[in-house]
């Protein structure tokens, strides 16, 4: 179940038009990536719950085919929440255990390892985690050897969940009606009954939260230094410069950036920054910290850490990262 109604509020005013699932995170819109990843995996079918702009996502699937698997809509006219549209969905999911996926994380899971810890434990719920750097910030999980124990409060080792679970359906039974959340109305009513337990599993690789602007260029740097790993569909990457596009750059000087199919005019300048498909930059123009989101860059502007919208054929505005 691909997770992909949300409303994307901390990136507005992007995703008044964009709903977040299609944000071309490295060149490759989000929804794609995670299907291309679901489909190496050998999941036999994949759940799409909509809410926000989904005609949008639907119409991308649609006109833009790729490798995934079988997918399935599930639309909702009232947003349900990350719980509500799993019981929204439970018939469908009634079959087995089944992965759960937040369609704005930017991870590269290892599927087989969490459906096999999943599997060996014969939990009700196996969570895929990372260290969490900002407690504050991010809800903490605290564990006890295999096992989650708490959400919140401040334990030695705050861990953070990645978006990424693996459910057994007897847990769908136990989701109220209306729009519910994943851990105030499944998990937590779980520890708090002692009805399951709750396992989890290390994420060895990248992990970054898209929430915001600036998270989103963030993840985008750290990918284009490590030197990927990339998509096939990214585009092409070199090295020398870290600069990650789908077009051959000429005329125009880039350092560390991720770079759609845009007009870039000659005597522009890209120091970590993404430009995004369609986006217009006039000669000369110097963006550093950006994202180029949509719209216009007048000839020889300059901008610095700022997120950069506007209609196509129509002047960026400039709006802050946070």
């Amino acid at each position: 179940m691909l997770l992909a109604a949300g409303r994307g509020v901390r990136f507005r005013p992007v995703t008044e038009s964009v709903p977040k699932p299609l944000f071309p995170f490295l060149n490759v819109p989000l929804v794609r990536a995670h299907l291309s990843r679901l489909a190496e995996a050998g999941v036999s079918g994949v759940g799409i719950n909509l809410h926000h702009l989904g005609g949008a996502i639907e119409k991308y699937l649609a006109e833009q085919p790729g490798p995934a698997p079988p997918v399935r809509f599930f639309r909702e006219p009232e947003i349900l929440g990350t719980a509500g549209a799993l019981r929204n969905a439970s018939e469908w999911l009634s079959d087995g255990d089944f992965l759960v996926v937040n369609a704005d994380a930017a991870i590269e899971p290892d599927f087989p390892a969490l459906i096999a810890r999943h599997r060996e434990s014969g939990r009700a719920a196996t969570l895929l985690v990372t260290e969490n750097a900002e407690p504050a910030r991010f809800t903490p999980l605290a564990s006890e050897r295999d096992r989650i124990v708490s959400f919140g409060g401040q334990p030695a080792w705050p861990l953070l969940y990645t978006g990424v679970c693996v459910l057994a359906p007897r847990l769908l039974r136990g989701i109220p009606d209306g729009e519910r959340q994943l851990v105030a109305d499944l998990w937590q009513p779980i520890l708090d009954e002692r009805r399951e337990e709750i396992g989890w599993l290390l994420h060895e690789g990248p992990f970054s939260d898209l929430g915001t602007p600036r998270d989103f260029l963030r993840a985008t740097r750290q990918a284009l230094t490590r030197g990927g790993p990339f998509l096939p569909s990214a585009g092409v990457f070199d090295a020398p410069t870290r600069v990650l596009s789908l077009e051959r750059s000429r005329g125009f000087e880039a350092v560390s950036s991720a770079i759609g199919r845009a007009s870039i005019g000659r005597g522009s300048r890209l120091i970590e920054s993404a430009v995004w498909d369609g986006v217009e930059i006039g000669a000369g123009a110097e963006l550093r910290g950006c994202i180029a989101a949509g719209g216009r860059v007048a000839a020889r502007a300059s901008f610095r850490d700022s997120l950069l919208w506007g209609r196509p054929g129509t002047n960026a505005e400039a709006y802050p990262l946070n």
